[in-house]
């Protein structure tokens, strides 16, 4: 039994122990050495079994951290599929993560710590080889005689080092190839470095070979790397091979074809062709290892012996390889010269000339010819010589003596060559000298003007050569002269811009050529008249003083004729003394005058101008002097001000200047009478006084002192300082009690002391309770029957517009015992044990209150536990604060606020207890009402110690279900109903909720109604859009309206054109001038006087009983458009405006009516005739410029005249016509019989006719109105006051205010005689 329980003890030891063994901590796997190439992601596995302690990464020692994000490396973390497995992950790696890496577990609860290391080896791609000094692809170009090359490959910057292969044209080659690697200091990687030796003994098999070299490495992934060269090996070209000439004869102009060719060489040879050793052909071919140039080329006589030489070259050429011909060319000389007898020969000189041929192969011929016939060869000598551009020149001369026949010979010379029978020429003209005729002048006139552009000419007949014509003034030659030739005319002219010196100047003209051994010569002698050039003024004294004697003397420069002198005082005439004139150059004369004046300060610096005016030539010259005249300083005092204002704190700048000579004047400033000492803010300087900073105490009364040499002047000024009002004394605080009258001063300092300097303002005050009185500089503001309402700040402002208004406060207290707030919500409080809650005490008193907190009769001091802070709302509203801490359950209960002053004392008491479910709102109350929307507000109960939230319920008075709808934002104590019916009555109730649960609706709520009106802000954009469109039959009614008043007007239209047509036809019978108004004037037997007595509030007349259409169609038709139309001036009116007489604007009859009358049986084009027929002449224009002209509205009588226009019509039917001469007068006007004119109308003019001699040459046609006082036209007056009547039968009257929309026609048998003209006088 002992054994059977040592087995157990010893059976469960070693199952601990095991256990124990087993929970160690250890790897499960454990990082190896891991080969990435560099961008690829590496993993090192690391996974743990049994982990108690953190496991970090270090990185060649350097720790990475614990966390699985690994702090200053983005691109490491930890990752793991497991708990276990802690493996470090590196994405994109780079060359700098090329480490030994450790993962470590730390040791923790007896377990030691794991470390294990592995390598992460970064490997890098090698870059492409390059074959040092040749590009891929390249050739490399090798001289034949070089007889080995050495190609060097290098595949740099991998790791590890690449390896390289070399290829012969695809063949790899193994022998004479070395190879090594080169570490790059402070880098991992290495550069292979791969050299190939070739052997160049059999060029022509290496020629073109293609040698590569192959690179890579581990971390190549695909094809190697490759890069290659082809070889070229260099050779020279075969010597150059010539055809195309065969050693013979060539003519000129031939084409000619050379032909060069060289075979071989690498690269081919260059083949160039060069004409006597300069370059002519560069362009060659080349193809099947030969090149080619072909030269081609006419053949010039320059080519004769010339040397064309064919030279090629390549590369390696030692030197050029040549091969030439020498060409022979046959050609005729392209042209002769004749030389000699260049110039004009004097008769019975010999003279030799020569003639000689251009270059020629064979050599040319000379033949001479003169007067038709040609010269033996026994007159001509004849020589040969070689021309180094190849041929010969061949040269003939002769000897001719010259005679007076013998002017204007021709001589020709000829060249021919046999070979080509081609002949060339030239001619030379002899000329024989002899002398012109005898000059003359032309282009003087007896008297000339100085300034003037005069013109003379001098002519030469004749002469061998041309008359050389010089002009001398004096013996001075002219060299501006232009000289010109027309056959054997010479002529020569100068322009003389005439000066005084040239009065008495003689003026000549020189002939003369090479046959002249004398010149021939004329000469003219000039009279000019001249102005002066200058007038000198001389002063004496030449620097008066005021009051003394002085005489200014001018004296004119010589003027032909004499000047006469006028003397101008600051551009004013004034007269001075003639003293007569004297000789002066030029032949003229001088004029002197003398002005004697006693001068005052006024003629300082006065200009006094002397102009001296040649009469004659009304040419004058001017100078002028500025007087410097002594006087004593004087003070302006029209620009100078007798009083000063400034402002205090500002500065000011006196110009107190006084005028004087000489200006250097000094300055005393006294101020009440003794001279004042400066103070620093004073500057005095040249008269300017500146004050920097302007203060109350500089106000006074100052004089100002100038004075120089000639003695001294004062003025005296007052200085008034404006300053800001300040309030210097005032009511800081003042205490009363209930029922007492409270005043208030304040007091004053300022400059000005305006009215109503001194307001009083208190915010949210009903200022008009109080009473203000000012009494100088003091206010008084006066509150009776205070209350404690009244307590508060009044602010008393003082303010002259001078500088920022000042303003003081003064504290009301009116004094009354403390109240406190009792309301529900500051009735309780509440909170949960161990929070902090606050118990409130609203509370308002004067004088000042104390506040004590108490619980069971027990006071309350501050403590850790308790914290009393009090803080006032306002002036005497005050909030007192219980903070109590950590709430334990003794502490509720009830809780008291004690409130005392001087007056009294009050108490309230707070429960305090656990938070509970709000109390109901109270006191709802209506705000307002839309439509469609209620607002209303009201008071929160006690919110159970938490926040609380609204929740309003509402329905109309006569339905069942109410509606509810939570308040937002949370805690807001005013809402707006919306979407309600129009005009219904609601039932609306309010509940509070928070967490803990909510209260009771308030009993009883309030009933309110929406507004009957429905305003456009109460629509909504859904409402709208639900409108119904208009009814299709109303769009149907407005069209059938518009197309029955369109064909209303179409017809009425065709009427009226009807009825013009009728009148045109059967009116010829008619007097031509009827439309010719009496005005004014006796009509029948006395009927009338000259002025109809005008009542009252008459001033218009009627005096024409037509309308516009009767008008404008008498008017065309009687009118002769051939010779009587009356055109408008275009200049007198604003714009340009075309007229006709064949369409005619009537009156527009409101804003836009307009009707146009064409004559429609004239066979002429129609043109409208734009003129506003508006608009009417402005008398203060001599012609026809119109303006606009507005009657007014006033009322007046019209006075009808008794007879009509044809009754009153005796003129003569002809008509002068209005272009023959004379102006007729301004046409009459008359208005439309389409009714009254509105106001911003204008008045319309008729258009213009034509009147009887004996009406314009007899007494005027129109005269003034009574009562008029100006005139628009000469014949039109616009009534201002005039609102036209309304008339319904030929005796009756009506008055009415004209509508600017009342033009509707009017029958013509109800408008009373003179109806046409209301508001017209004419």
């Amino acid at each position: 039994m002992v054994l059977q329980v040592f087995a157990v003890v010893f059976g469960s030891l070693l199952v601990a122990g095991e256990l124990s063994l087993h929970c160690k901590q250890h790897f499960q796997e454990v990082p190896k050495d891991t080969n990435v190439i560099r961008g690829q992601t590496a993993v090192l596995r690391c996974v743990i079994g049994d982990r108690k302690g953190a496991v970090q990464w270090t990185k060649d020692g350097f720790s990475l951290g614990f966390n699985r994000t690994i702090p200053g490396y983005d691109r490491y973390s930890v990752t793991s599929s497991h708990e276990n497995e802690f493996s470090l992950m590196i994405v994109n790696a780079h060359l700098e993560d090329d480490a030994v890496y450790e993962c470590q577990v730390l040791p923790r609860g007896g377990d030691d710590k794991l470390q294990a290391r592995a390598s992460l080896t970064v490997l890098v791609p090698c870059e492409p080889p390059v074959i040092l000094g040749y590009s891929n692809g390249s050739t490399v170009e090798v001289p034949f005689t070089q007889q080995s090359l050495e190609l060097v490959c290098e595949a740099r910057k991998g790791r590890p080092a690449a390896t390289i292969d070399w290829y012969r044209n695809g063949v790899k080659i193994m022998d004479g190839v070395r190879y090594g690697v080169e570490s790059i200091a402070d880098d991992k990687r290495e550069t292979a470095r791969s050299t190939i030796s070739i052997s160049l003994s059999n060029s022509k098999v290496e020629n073109g070979a293609v040698y590569r070299c192959q690179a890579r490495n581990s971390a190549v992934f695909g094809p190697p790397l490759t890069t290659s060269v082809t070889l070229s090996i260099l050779l020279p070209p075969g010597p150059p091979e010539l055809s195309g000439y065969d050693d013979k004869v060539v003519n000129i102009n031939e084409t000619m074809v050379l032909r060069c060719s060289s075979k071989g060489g690498n690269p081919v040879g260059t083949v160039t062709w060069y004409r006597n050793n300069e370059p002519v052909d560069w362009s060659f071919t080349s193809g099947g290892n030969r090149a080619i140039n072909e030269y081609i080329f006419q053949v010039t006589s320059s080519d004769n012996l010339a040397v064309y030489k064919c030279q090629v070259t390549n590369l390696v050429a030692t030197e050029p390889l040549t091969a030439e011909y020498k060409l022979k060319v046959n050609f005729p000389p392209a042209f002769v010269k004749i030389s000699g007898a260049d110039e004009p020969v004097q008769a019975g000189k010999t003279v030799p000339l020569t003639c000689v041929s251009s270059n020629s192969n064979p050599r040319a011929t000379i033949t001479w010819f003169a007067k038709n016939r040609q010269l033996p060869k026994s007159e001509v000598i004849e020589t040969f010589s070689t021309s180094p551009e190849g041929g010969y020149i061949t040269r003939s001369e002769v000897r001719v003596t010259v005679s007076h026949q013998d002017h204007n010979s021709v001589f020709t010379c000829q060249a021919n060559n046999p070979e080509f029978g081609q002949t060339v020429a030239d001619t030379l003209t002899l000329s024989v000298l002899y002398p012109p005729n005898q000059p003359e002048i032309s282009g003087y006139r007896d008297s000339m003007r100085a300034g003037d552009l005069e013109r003379m000419t001098c002519l030469s007949v004749g002469g061998n050569p041309l008359a050389d014509l010089k002009w001398y003034k004096g013996d001075t030659l002219i060299r501006e002269a232009v000289y010109k030739s027309i056959g054997n005319v010479a002529h020569s002219e100068i322009a003389i811009m005439v000066k005084a010196d040239d009065n008495g100047a003689t003026y000549k003209c020189k002939a003369s050529n090479k046959a002249t051994v004398i010149p021939l010569e004329t000469s003219v002698k000039l009279n000019i008249h001249f102005p002066p050039s200058q007038v000198t003024i001389t002063i004496s004294p030449s620097q008066p003083k005021v009051g003394q004697q002085t005489d200014l003397t001018c004296v004119s420069s010589s003027s032909n004729p004499p000047a006469e002198i006028m003397w101008v005082r600051n551009g004013r005439h004034v007269s001075g003394t003639d003293l007569g004139t004297s000789e002066a150059e030029n032949g003229g004369k001088n004029t002197t005058n003398r002005l004697r004046i006693s001068p005052t300060s006024k003629d300082h610096n006065a200009v006094y101008g002397c102009r001296a005016t040649n009469r004659l030539l009304d040419q004058s010259v001017n100078d002028a002097v500025t007087l410097d005249v002594l006087f004593k300083p004087e003070f302006d005092k029209d620009t100078i001000p007798d009083k000063v204002d400034a402002k205090n704190g500002e500065s000011t700048s006196l110009n107190l200047t006084a005028y004087a000579n000489p200006p250097d004047v000094v300055y005393t400033l006294y101020k009440d009478g003794v001279p004042y000492n400066l103070p620093p803010r004073y500057t005095l300087s040249s008269g300017i006084l500146n004050i920097t900073t302007v203060r109350k105490e500089d106000k006074g009364e100052y004089m100002i002192k100038g004075s120089n040499n000639q003695g001294f002047a004062t003025f005296n000024f007052t200085l008034n300082v404006k300053y800001a009002a300040e309030i210097i004394n005032f009511t800081n605080r003042l205490a009363l009690n209930e029922g007492d009258t409270a005043v208030l001063f304040c007091k004053v300092d300022a400059n000005p002391l305006t009215s109503n300097i001194i307001t009083w303002s208190r915010e949210e005050f009903e200022m008009n309770r109080t009473k203000a009185r000012t009494e100088g500089d003091t206010s008084y503001l006066t509150i009776a029957n205070l209350t404690r309402e009244d307590s508060g700040t009044f602010k008393c402002t003082a303010d002259n517009r001078v500088g920022s208004p000042d303003t003081k406060s003064a504290k009301l207290v009116v004094r009354f015992s403390p109240t406190i707030d009792k309301s529900p919500e500051f009735s309780r409080s509440a909170g949960e044990k161990g929070s902090t809650v606050s118990l409130i005490c609203k509370y308002q008193g004067a004088p000042e209150v104390t506040v004590t907190w108490s619980r069971n009769s027990i006071p309350i001091r501050s403590n850790n536990k308790y914290k009393v802070t009090s803080e006032k709302s306002g002036q005497v509203k005050s909030e007192s604060s219980l903070r109590i801490r950590d709430l334990e359950a003794d502490d509720y209960g009830t809780y008291t606020c004690t409130a005392s002053n001087s007056k009294g004392s009050d108490s309230h008491s707070i429960t305090l207890t656990g938070t509970s479910k709000p109390y109901t709102p109270y006191n709802i109350e209506f705000v307002n009402a839309t439509s469609n929307s209620i607002t209303l507000t009201w008071k929160p109960g006690f919110d159970g110690g938490l926040s609380q939230s609204f929740r309003v319920r509402y329905k109309p008075v006569d339905a069942v279900g109410y509606i509810y709808v939570d308040v937002r934002p949370y805690g807001a104590t005013t809402y707006k109903i919306k979407g309600l019916e129009l005009a219904t009555e609601y039932e609306i109730t309010v509940l509070a909720f928070n967490d803990r649960g909510e209260s009771p609706y308030q009993p009883k709520g309030i009933v309110a109604k929406t507004s009957a009106v429905q305003s456009p802000a109460d629509i909504s954009t859904s409402e709208l859009q639900g409108t119904d469109e208009i009814p299709v039959i109303i769009i149907l009614v407005v069209c059938i309206v518009g197309v029955f008043i369109l064909t209303l007007n179409v017809g009425l239209i065709l009427f009226f054109i009807r009825r013009r047509k009728k009148r045109l036809e059967g009116a010829h019978d008619l007097a031509n001038h009827t439309n010719t108004f009496e005005l004014y004037g006796s009509t029948n037997k006395g009927d009338h006087t000259l002025y109809p007595p005008p009542s009252d509030d008459t001033r218009s007349y009627g005096t024409c009983d037509k309308s516009m259409d009767d008008f404008s169609d008498e008017y065309i038709r009687d009118y002769d458009y051939d010779s009587h139309i009356f055109l408008p001036p275009q200049s007198d009116y604003p714009v340009p405006r075309p007229y006709s007489p064949h369409k005619i604007d009537s009156p527009r009859l409101g804003g836009s009516h307009k009707m146009t009358y064409i004559l429609d049986d004239h066979p002429v084009s129609h043109y409208s005739w734009k003129e506003d027929p508006y608009r009417v002449a402005n008398p203060r224009h001599k012609r026809g410029n119109y303006e606009n002209e507005e009657p007014n509205g006033d009322i007046y009588e019209i006075k009808p005249r008794g007879k009509d226009l044809n009754e009153l019509s005796d003129l003569s039917p002809s008509r002068p016509s209005s272009r023959a001469g004379k102006t007729p007068p301004p046409p009459p006007t008359r208005s439309t019989s389409r009714g009254g004119f509105g106001a911003g109308e204008m008045i319309p003019p008729l258009p213009a006719r034509n009147y009887e001699p004996q009406e314009i040459l007899s007494q005027p046609r129109y005269g003034p109105t009574p009562g008029s006082t100006s005139l628009l036209s000469p014949n039109i007056v616009t009534n201002p006051s005039y609102s036209g009547p309304v008339y319904t039968s030929n005796t009756s009257i009506s008055h009415r205010v004209i509508s600017p929309h009342a033009h509707q026609p009017s029958p013509h048998n109800t408008v009373p005689i003179g109806a046409e003209h209301r508001g017209h006088l004419v």
